[in-house]
Formats: C-alpha cells, structure tokens, sequence
C-alpha cells in the first residue's frame, strides 16, 4: 500500500499559507507532504518513523520533515501524544533573506546523516512550549498584522531548531543514532536532485547516470524506500508545481505544462487529469470557485 500523499492544509492557498494546530493523537498513517511540517511534542510518548528510520516521541522531541520525508507515528497504549503541528511551503526556506540566513540548509542532506528530529534541553523546554503557545494564539486570533509575527515566531522556531541540531549530541539516550542505511540516504540523495530538477528535461536514466548507478537499481530502490515509483514520484512534483502555476497567476495553460517541466501538451493533459481527476483548466475554475464561495 502506497503511503499518502498529502497536497493541501488549510490556508495553503491564502496569502499567508501558515497552518498551526495542537492536537492529540493515538496514531497517524503513512504519509508524505509536498510542503514542511515542523512539530514538537509536549505530552505523551510513543515512537514515529521517518524513511524507515524509528526513534521515540517524548516531551521535547522537536520535528522537521520535508517533503521526501514519509512518516507515521503511534502513541504507547493508554496514552496519547499531544504535538503542536506547524504547516508551510518549501519556499520559505529557499527564497529571500531567511535562505541567505542559512534555513535553506533544512532541504540539504546532511553529510553526518542527521535525523529529520532533535531532543529540546529539559531546560529549553517552557522556551518552546511558550514561543509555540504565543504563535498559536496569534494564529487563531483575528488582528492586524498577525501574518508579520507568526512569521517571526516561526522563524525563531526554526532558528532553534537548527541550533538544537548543531548541538546534538550522538550519544544522547533519548535521541538514538539514525540508523540510516547508505541506500535510504542514496535515496534521499536522489529525491533531493529531483526537487532540484524537476523543471527541466529528467528521465530515469538521466538521474541513474546522474548517481553511477543502472536504472533499474534506481527503479527498484526508490519503490522499495518510498513505496512510489520514480516517474509517478516525478509526475507528482511536475503536477505541484502546475497546480500552483494555475492558481496564483493567470498563465495560459499553453504555458504551464512548459514551466512545469513536462515534454508535452498531450503528456500534460494525460498526467495532470490522472493525478487530479480533472484537466487542469476544469481545476484552475473549480478552486477559484471554491475562493469565491468558500
């Protein structure tokens, strides 16, 4: 069974596309996400798994996943795990100031192989629970200029973050070593080229050759590790990115599949209808339907 795959939150397609919500939970599926998800976790225990790779959720696990991160976690029996989840788009990390910042190093891989997760100092705690309590109650308040903090107060939040991983320490018990294999970071290596290259001219031999490797140990480790197969993982980023094209510009269509990378008008029309159950001009109108009349 193939995981989820997850493209919208509430307020994706708002001019502040932030989402943030505290919720408990018992257990959540597999699943994977076109845009970041940042979460801490303030009551409970339990175990998650991220590509694989299993580690403990307690209080003070803080989480950063990408989209080529698919992960699913579960409570221990009798308990639940309450998380402050935030929501948003790749494109806050890699453009403007806050990449030059040094937040574009989120989506790089490490070369140490660091988690997707940290463990917050026990003293550093009520710091975190006390910043995500104030952006949640902005979030959820109706006030001028409250886009303007919650955008400070989630980039303070990935600020410590990235402090947090600097700091980590290998030998901490309550955040074991990764485990993750050198095929599962070959993988990871090659989602990240895709992201990168998505836009342009990209085939699986193209990106075998790219990593010295043949195409079918490309094909067959990237369905193994993600459960999807290459070019239906590359047709989704390709629909993405067209998706957006439709919805925040009035671009023709003859443009977007270009821009999107596709090699056809006709490949466009087939991919697109197949990924979103309608062809892409019967999308643009049916979400700027669903703005007019919500």
């Amino acid at each position: 069974m193939y995981p989820d795959y997850l493209f919208e939150y509430p307020n994706r397609q708002t001019l502040f596309p932030f989402y943030m919500k505290k919720k408990s939970y018992q257990a959540v599926a597999p699943h994977r996400h076109d845009f970041i998800e940042l979460s801490y976790v303030s009551a409970g225990s339990g175990q998650e798994i991220i590509n694989g790779s299993e580690h403990r959720m307690i209080p003070g696990t803080f989480v950063l996943l990408l989209p080529f991160h698919i992960h699913s976690f579960r409570s221990i029996p009798g308990e639940s795990l309450t998380l402050y989840t935030c929501n948003f788009p790749l494109d806050l990390l890699t453009e403007g100031k806050e990449a030059e910042l040094g937040l574009a190093h989120l989506l790089t891989v490490q070369e140490d192989g660091s988690p997707p997760y940290v463990m917050v100092p026990k003293s550093d705690r009520s710091r975190i629970c006390h910043l995500l309590d104030e952006a949640l109650s902005e979030f959820e308040a109706d006030i001028p200029y409250k886009h303007l903090v919650l955008k400070g107060k989630l980039l303070e939040a990935l600020a410590l973050f990235l402090r947090y991983r600097s700091l980590h320490a290998a030998d901490d018990p309550a955040v074991p070593p990764s485990g993750i294999s050198a095929k599962a970071k070959l993988v990871t290596s090659i989602v990240q080229y895709m992201y990168q290259q998505y836009m342009e001219p990209l085939s699986l031999a193209q990106v075998a050759r790219h990593f010295h490797i043949t195409p079918a140990y490309l094909s067959d480790l990237f369905h193994k590790q993600y459960g999807i197969h290459f070019v239906d993982f590359l047709h989704e980023l390709r629909v993405r990115h067209a998706c957006s094209l439709l919805l925040s510009s009035d671009m023709p269509i003859a443009e977007v599949w270009v821009e999107a990378g596709f090699g056809s008008y006709p490949s466009f029309c087939r991919i697109f209808h197949k990924v979103k159950g309608m062809g892409a001009r019967d999308y643009r109108d049916s979400q700027h339907q669903k703005r007019l009349f919500p």
